[in-house]
C-alpha cells in the first residue's frame, strides 16, 4: 500500500499545495551556527519573487535543530555558543505571522507547536504544525528538492 503525502502548505485555514521550494545555506559566524532558509510558495516560481508574495512559509534554521522535533511552545534552550535559531515565517493575505525563537522569543505567543525538518544537500523533508494565541495557525507537510538560491542581501 502506497502511502501519499500531501505536500502542502496552510497558513490560517487555508491550504495550498507546494509548487516551488527555495533554499539558501546560510555560514556560520561568530554568533551564529551554520543554517539553512526554506521557503515554500503555492505558485510555480523559477526564482524567488522580488516582491513579498501573497501566501508563503519560509523556515530559517540552524545547523543544530536539523531532525530533531522542537516544542515549539518553548524557548529554544540558550547557554550554547553559538546560539540555535529559528524563525518561521508565513504570509495569507494580508496576515503575516513570524515567530522568532531566538533571545527575544515571545512566551505563550504559541500555545501548541511542533517542527521537525531535515536537510540533506537539496533535499528536504518539513513537518511543521503551529498555533499561536490570537488563533492563527501555520502547517507545512513537504518533501522534495528545493532549488539553492543567493538570498538577496
Amino acid at each position: 500500500k502506497k502511502t501519499i503525502t500531501l505536500q502542502t502548505i496552510t497558513v490560517n485555514g487555508l491550504i495550498y499545495e507546494v509548487k516551488s521550494a527555495f533554499y539558501a545555506d546560510e555560514p556560520a559566524d561568530a554568533e551564529d551556527e551554520a543554517a539553512f532558509e526554506l521557503g515554500l510558495f503555492p505558485t510555480e516560481l523559477t526564482t524567488v519573487p522580488e516582491e513579498e508574495p501573497d501566501f508563503y512559509v519560509t523556515i530559517d534554521m540552524s545547523e543544530s535543530l536539523y531532525g530533531k522535533t522542537i516544542d515549539l511552545t518553548k524557548p529554544l534552550v540558550q547557554g550554547t555558543m553559538p546560539w540555535p535559531y529559528l524563525c518561521i515565517t508565513a504570509k495569507n493575505g494580508s496576515s503575516k505571522i513570524s515567530i522568532d525563537f531566538d533571545e527575544d522569543w515571545i512566551a505563550g505567543k504559541v500555545t501548541a507547536g511542533k517542527l521537525t525538518a531535515t536537510k540533506n544537500g537539496d533535499k528536504f523533508t518539513v513537518e511543521l504544525s503551529v498555533t499561536l494565541s490570537d488563533g492563527q495557525s501555520i502547517s507545512a507537510a513537504w518533501t522534495g528538492k528545493a532549488t539553492k538560491m543567493e538570498i538577496p542581501g
